[in-house]
């Protein structure tokens, strides 16, 4: 496949994904709003630990879909359709098992929910809450098995089409009946059915534009093939468990050990987190498929010149946003939610340190997928699930250090684990270069953005002291025109910065002929 037409299958699929990213912010925020003023802290707290649950519950999943999608890179980038589908086929028999297994496991803990609530409060209807939560999950394990063709197809963006319409109507509904009807049921049973809707719309479209999978519906795959499946499998099982405890034990050690309430507070941050993640997620979704295929077909060094130009915009775009977060989240829910709902600056440090160290490693991850280093991963899996719930714990029950504590644990797993051990597997194993590379790149990059960060909570927090909407807004352009502004006198020299000056000098010129 051309690099020309990789490239522009890539743009595509992002310029959709961050329109679909944007569509659910706007409307996933507001329906927070209005959601906080009907319902409260309480139901905040429910959607962040019954979430988190049914986490724990997907590792059920076992890394099926990501060994399954790695195993159709070849065969797509070949058009070997018989073994596509027989890999599709495989995918759905296993995924319909393990959405029977999910749902009638979560059946079975729901006479345990208050062992996850510390302030377990008196509302009837909270096994009916939950349950639906577990639908929600579940449903998605008969249908998701479709989406994996437009991933290998690069096709990503019929996907964020679909999501953009139903995420939409979604929430729009969801805010209706809140405002009417206060209730929290009614706005549980229109996710669900949302959740129907988008899935059975990708899977019509699918169905209907890769009848090579009606050829084929009966296609099994060969028992070696299998056999490398299921092997990846089994190690990508050790890092589900681990990303399981570094993502979702937060929540559930703050809901039990801390509060609640506390938790509820906690997840208007999150929201503005999980909305940051999902983008820069959508982002290397939209990439999956044509990393995936330059490394079936090009040179090592090619996809190290790939991979640099790709971490680059990610280290961009995150520490840019962790910046802008840390400098008025804040002042944000100050003026959005009021001061009640307000946490500490040291614990918004790190929930800000915590997402640069997360987001700043998709990049490696995006990489280590298509690779298929699922086994080679598993020794770091284990230890960074280890670290995580130990030091946690420990800084909870026996230093007192209440949500802080629990947040700074999650830090402390990761420096000393993915850190240094995801960059080793590809720089000294793939790329065959050696990791001072990677640590002069990595602190260079820290620096600049510790600085920008310090630099601009300063200007925003304690030069500009008067706190409403209308110096909220001045702030905030204060903060994206300056921090890009300094990246740019930064990195302008930089090889990968005139690569994407140039990229889009030639997008431009070329939509500028088309229009004369």
């Amino acid at each position: 496949m051309a690099e020309e037409s990789r490239t522009t299958k890539s743009i595509r699929n992002m310029l959709l994904a961050f329109s679909e990213q944007l569509v659910y912010s706007v409307m996933t925020f507001a329906c927070r709003t209005v959601f906080i003023y009907t319902l409260g802290k309480n139901y905040l707290g429910f959607n962040g630990i019954f979430t988190d649950i049914l986490t724990f519950l997907s590792l059920a999943e076992l890394g099926v879909g990501t060994s399954i999608i790695y195993s159709m890179y070849q065969p797509a980038a070949r058009h070997d359709y018989r073994m596509v589908a027989a890999l599709l086929n495989l995918y759905k028999k296993i995924y319909h098992i393990i959405g029977t297994v999910v749902f009638i496991i979560g059946l079975c803990l729901t006479p345990f929910l208050e062992f996850f609530i510390s302030d377990m409060p008196d509302i009837p209807e909270l096994p009916v809450i939950y349950l639906l939560y577990l639908l929600n999950t579940t449903i998605s394990y008969f249908f998701i098995y479709k989406k994996s063709i437009l991933i290998t197809d690069q096709k990503n963006y019929i996907a964020s089409i679909i999501y953009v319409i139903t995420v939409f109507i979604q929430n729009l509904l969801q805010i209706i009946f809140l405002l009417f009807t206060y209730n929290y049921i009614i706005y549980l049973i229109i996710h669900v059915c949302c959740t129907i809707g988008n899935n059975t719309a990708v899977s019509l479209y699918v169905d209907r534009h890769y009848s090579y999978l009606r050829q084929y519906r009966n296609e099994k795959i060969d028992s070696e093939s299998k056999r490398k499946i299921y092997t990846n499998v089994k190690a990508m099982f050790v890092s589900k468990i681990s990303s399981a405890v570094v993502s979702s034990t937060d929540s559930l050690l703050i809901s039990k050990f801390v509060s609640t309430i506390i938790l509820g507070m906690y997840s208007n941050y999150t929201l503005f987190v999980t909305m940051l993640r999902s983008v820069v997620g959508k982002f290397f979704e939209a990439l999956t498929g044509s990393v995936g295929n330059m490394i079936a077909i090009e040179s090592h060094d090619k996809i190290y010149d790939t991979f640099r130009k790709i971490w680059f915009v990610n280290y961009w775009i995150i520490s840019f946003s962790c910046a802008v977060l840390f400098s008025l989240v804040n002042l944000f829910i100050e003026l959005w939610a009021g001061e009640e709902y307000l946490l500490e600056q040291k614990v918004v440090f790190v929930i800000c340190l915590n997402l640069y160290m997360r987001l700043i490693r998709n990049t490696f991850l995006t990489f280590l997928d298509t690779y298929g280093l699922f086994v080679e991963l598993k020794i770091k899996s284990i230890a960074e699930a280890g670290i995580n719930l130990a030091v946690s714990l420990i800084f909870v029950l026996f230093l007192d250090m209440g949500i802080y504590g629990v947040l700074l644990g999650t830090f402390v797993s990761n420096i000393t684990t993915n850190f240094w051990y995801e960059p080793y597997l590809l720089f000294k194993k793939k790329f065959k270069i050696n990791m001072y590379v990677y640590f002069k790149l990595f602190l260079k990059y820290f620096l600049v953005m510790s600085v920008s960060s310090a630099v601009f909570y300063y200007i925003c927090n304690c030069i500009f002291t008067v706190n409403n909407w209308a110096t909220f807004i001045v702030k905030g352009l204060i903060c994206c025109i300056g921090i890009n502004l300094f990246y740019i006198c930064v990195y302008f020299r930089t090889k990968e910065f005139r690569y994407f000056v140039s990229l889009i000098m030639k997008k431009c010129k070329r939509k500028y002929k088309e229009n004369l």
